[in-house]
């Protein structure tokens, strides 16, 4: 799973939202959003934008990989 697969799944759960309400929000079918989390497909810019905007976060939280506890993932 890609570092977008898997920020896109952690972001829309932290934001309380299902594949299906996301769906709703950006326009797409659920099985689009489903894709990009399983790192099937990707948004294009113009969609990655909306759906960082839809998330309530910048576009680089989805594209970057987490560090935790100070270790580089």
């Amino acid at each position: 799973m890609s570092d977008f697969s898997s920020n896109l799944r952690r972001l829309r759960k932290r934001a309380g939202l299902s594949q299906d309400a996301l769906a709703e929000k950006l326009s797409v079918a659920r099985q689009t959003v489903s894709s990009w989390e399983r790192g099937n497909s990707y948004p294009d810019l113009d969609m990655l934008v909306r759906i960082s905007d839809a998330l309530a976060t910048d576009p680089n939280e989805l594209l970057t990989r987490i560090k935790s506890a100070g270790v580089a993932a």
